[in-house]
């Protein structure tokens, strides 16, 4: 009754197996981002010849307030981009869902239609 793809999987299922793939994605990027990040930031401070832990304490905070705000930001991105992600995957499955329901209230329309509401055995008759 419902949509199935080539294999015989219902759609919404194989459409939310599919955008859970895609969904891992993001933070995979995010991590290997960081770390790259970081990476960079440690070779400068190396190259440099910089030492954070030389640093008085208030310049300490600034410097570390600079370095780690950038990442902050990318991982609200990366977050909203999920989200929005997330939503539209929702979106789908329930547009697919209401498809299914049309169909089966279809289906229940025409048998009730082709004589299928009869009712025998109801408990109704009397002895």
């Amino acid at each position: 009754m419902g949509e199935h793809d080539e294999n015989g999987m219902p759609l919404v299922t194989r459409l939310l197996e599919d955008e859970e793939k895609r969904r891992r994605h993001l933070p995979r990027i995010g991590f290997v981002l960081t770390g790259a990040y970081l990476g960079g930031l440690v070779i400068y401070l190396i190259v440099q010849g910089q030492n954070p832990a030389n640093l008085a304490l208030n310049e300490l905070g600034d410097f570390l307030g600079g370095v780690f705000s950038p990442l902050a930001f990318f991982w609200l991105v990366l977050g909203f981009f999920q989200s929005s992600r997330e939503i539209g995957i929702s979106s789908k499955a329930l547009h697919l869902q209401a498809t299914e329901m049309r169909a089966e209230m279809k289906a229940q329309r025409d048998l009730m239609a082709g004589g299928g509401g009869s009712r025998t055995g109801s408990g109704d008759e009397t002895a």
